[in-house]
């Protein structure tokens, strides 16, 4: 039965855009291929997704998007047994001029014999739009599996696990790591306080494509990476894969028929803002009254100035006795709660960073002392500022 699902799934793909099926054993062993070159295999090992599908497969079964650094993915899927994994793949998500290739050649050290027949096999390899590929990923999940899943199910590679030749500089490329990653924090949390970073960032897709790929291509390509990471940020932030996936793919049409990288910069810090807004309205709850949004909006917006009770029902024009009762009943928390709470979650954007002390961390969003904030971020978190640095300056 399963078999049967398998070879039909091959035909399928073979009918339209012809993307290749590997099987592999428990150990990364080859075991079949409709694939015509055996070279992308060695690829595959070479950029070290093989290792980190492996051992991905060992405590997951969900399908897993792996990928390298010039735009090339495939897809895992595990069987339940764990004997055995399929990839599909490799597929480009979007078009990719000649000259990127011939720039490949020398970051992977394509033997000089072979090169002729690396940019023939390039050229050759299938482009397949994010969202087909994912469908298709979900498709061959129940071929090997029978289960049915849904798109936010599936996994992915994350950036920093994928072994890919240096472009010479780690702490460019370290500092474009982090400034992704807090972006990618900051839109979980829904957190509208984020212009700045963004404006810090230099370029928007910098941080992303590397400061050395200007044209509009590589652009395109990390933009509508970078559209990929902010659809499932938002639904690990509670929003629906459907809007998600919607507003995304939106997008990512747009930024396709952009014309100059200004254009696609413009595109793209709207999706992002898009999705921050969506994630912080999802976490300020619309089933609130008007009045008590603006009070957590604006704690949300000023928490690293005095807050005074005063200050938020004059806002609202409600008493302080009012808005109190009225803030808990809504929200299930105090007001002198819930600006700790903002305030520890702005605090883990701090310790993220470097070159700021808890004590200036603490001093910066009014906590009475060091001790003081350590004893509410352990509250909160369940870990200690200098755990929780500790933790995520090693992502």
């Amino acid at each position: 039965m399963k078999q049967n699902r398998i070879n039909l799934m091959r035909e399928l793909l073979s009918c339209g855009t012809n993307v290749s099926i590997w099987h592999y054993d428990g150990d990364g062993h080859l075991l079949d291929t409709t694939a015509e070159h055996l070279v992308l295999d060695k690829i595959f090992s070479y950029i070290g997704a093989s290792d980190y599908m492996l051992q991905h497969g060992k405590n997951h079964t969900a399908p897993l998007i792996l990928g390298s650094d010039m735009g090339l993915q495939w897809c895992a899927v595990f069987e339940r047994t764990g004997n055995s994994v399929y990839l599909l793949g490799p597929v480009f998500h979007s078009e990719i001029s000649g000259s990127y290739i011939i720039e490949s050649i020398d970051r992977y050290h394509i033997d000089p014999t072979f090169q002729k027949q690396y940019i023939r096999l390039m050229h050759e390899i299938p482009v397949v739009p994010n969202v087909v590929f994912l469908q298709y990923a979900l498709m061959m999940h129940y071929c090997v599996t029978g289960e049915r899943l849904n798109r936010s199910d599936i996994q992915f590679q994350p950036r920093r696990g994928i072994i890919s030749p240096r472009t010479g500089n780690s702490e460019q490329e370290d500092n474009r790591y982090q400034t992704r990653q807090l972006l990618l924090r900051m839109l979980r949390e829904g957190n509208i306080n984020y212009k700045q970073t963004l404006a810090n960032s230099n370029h928007l897709f910098g941080f992303f494509i590397g400061a050395h790929r200007d044209s509009l291509i590589h652009a395109t390509i990390g933009a509508t990476g970078f559209t990929a990471l902010c659809i499932h940020e938002a639904i690990a932030a509670g929003i629906s894969s459907d809007t998600a996936y919607a507003v995304g793919d939106a997008y990512n049409e747009s930024m396709i028929q952009c014309r100059n990288i200004d254009e696609l910069t413009a595109i793209a810090q709207e999706m992002y803002e898009d999705f921050v807004f969506r994630c912080h309205k999802h976490r300020m709850n619309p089933n609130l009254s008007p009045q008590i949004l603006s009070c957590k909006e604006y704690i949300e917006l000023y928490a690293e100035k005095p807050l005074h009770l005063a200050t938020l029902a004059k806002r609202v024009g409600y008493s302080e006795y009012y808005l109190s009762r009225k803030f808990k009943k809504e929200t299930g928390m105090s007001i002198s709660n819930y600006i700790k709470y903002v305030r520890v979650e702005r605090s883990k954007l701090m310790l993220a960073g470097a070159g700021v002390t808890i004590a200036q961390i603490a001093d910066t969003l009014h906590f009475a002392s060091s001790s003081h904030f350590t004893e509410s971020f352990k509250k909160i978190t369940g870990m200690t500022p200098q755990q929780y640095r500790i933790e995520n300056q090693q992502l």
